[in-house]
């Protein structure tokens, strides 16, 4: 019995999704949300200011957020735990003297 070559067919090129031509979003989930990350929430973008805690045990997370400059504006924002958040990761700053 002989083997047939199997030629590899190519795939063509997939389309670019919206999240790629924005490499700066990321999709996480609530538990993995840190400290400056940032969010649109009803045409504002908001900073998370605080680590997420988790609720009704661990069936969904709460963070305090504020928008960005406007200490004034800070509040709660919770999530359930399962969702996904697109948030933009915040740019650290240089290390070194």
């Amino acid at each position: 019995m002989k083997r047939r070559d199997v030629k590899s067919k190519q795939r063509p090129p997939k389309a670019r999704t919206a999240q790629e031509a924005d490499a700066a979003t990321v999709s996480v989930l609530p538990m993995e949300i840190q400290i400056g990350d940032r969010f649109t929430d009803h045409d504002f973008e908001w900073e998370v200011v605080t680590h997420p805690a988790a609720l009704h045990g661990g069936k969904s997370l709460r963070a305090r957020i504020q928008r960005p400059g406007l200490p004034e504006t800070e509040r709660d924002m919770t999530w359930p735990a399962h969702e996904r958040v697109d948030i933009r990761r915040g740019q650290k700053p240089p290390e070194g003297p």
